[in-house]
């Protein structure tokens, strides 16, 4: 029992262990920073939350299309697309480095984590958080995210491309923003009462309406996501909604033409 102890990673619990709501697959939720910050400048110190394949390591999910039990058809998954020259590539767009979640199944695998305890579910409150660090949101029962929520709205930051799924659940719309990818996205999904988070291809104009958002890279000053807080859904209605240019490592490849 003492090894054990010692063994237990106590930086992060486990949230969640179930199926999930996009296939029924088995997956699980994992939040992270809980004694140590992220490493992440853009996010700073925020609880993380990986929703991973509880089953299958998060390089081969990408790889097979397994992903799509906690992605959706999100169209930054491994996907084929059109090149400029006319070419295609398969390729994926996701802004999301492999590493950590990778660093973080393998660690769940190991039986690093314990499962959260109510003293843990306090301590996230109390903080800053993330829903869906790697994952999207939506492929978790809203109760687990209702659980961990803080009690102010900017504490907390989390993103839906599942905003126009039929089995999306509408209560997300209180703490998530709809990611869309492009201006047709932002004003559908607006429409039907989400406030959106839309990422434009390098280069793009800047929309008619909306925000720059105060963490972009091609801004000349920046603003984490834990001072910012902006992305919290929409409680109290759709109101200003941000935007910003692609990035990551695949940044150059935001807009391309995807043909499956």
């Amino acid at each position: 029992m003492q090894l054990e102890a010692r063994n237990i990673n106590k930086n992060g619990v486990i949230l969640y262990e179930g199926p999930s709501l996009i296939d029924g697959a088995p997956i699980v939720v994992i939040a992270t920073g809980l004694k140590k910050p992220s490493k992440n400048a853009k996010t700073a110190d925020m609880v993380q939350t990986w929703i991973l394949r509880k089953d299958i390591h998060p390089k081969y999910a990408v790889r097979s299309g397994d992903d799509v039990s906690i992605c959706g058809e999100c169209p930054h998954r491994m996907r084929e697309h059109l090149e400029p020259d006319g070419s295609t590539k398969t390729l994926r767009t996701c802004y999301v480095n492999m590493r950590t979640p990778i660093t973080v199944w393998s660690c769940y695998k190991r039986g690093g984590y314990a499962h959260a305890t109510v003293e843990h579910v306090r301590t996230i409150r109390s903080r800053h958080v993330r829903l869906g660090s790697y994952g999207d949101p939506a492929a978790v029962p809203f109760g687990v995210w209702k659980l961990i929520k803080p009690a102010k709205d900017r504490h907390r930051t989390g993103y839906t491309h599942q905003w126009d799924w039929p089995g999306v659940d509408k209560r997300l719309k209180q703490l998530c923003m709809a990611s869309a990818d492009s201006e047709e996205e932002r004003e559908r999904a607006q429409s039907q009462g989400w406030r959106t988070f839309e990422v434009r291809p390098l280069g793009a104009d800047a929309p008619e309406r909306g925000f720059q958002c105060p963490s972009d890279p091609a801004l000349d000053t920046h603003k984490s996501c834990e001072d910012c807080g902006a992305c919290h859904g929409a409680p109290r209605g759709v109101k200003a909604s941000p935007w910003i240019y692609a990035h990551g490592p695949s940044k150059k490849r935001v807009g391309l033409n995807i043909l499956q």
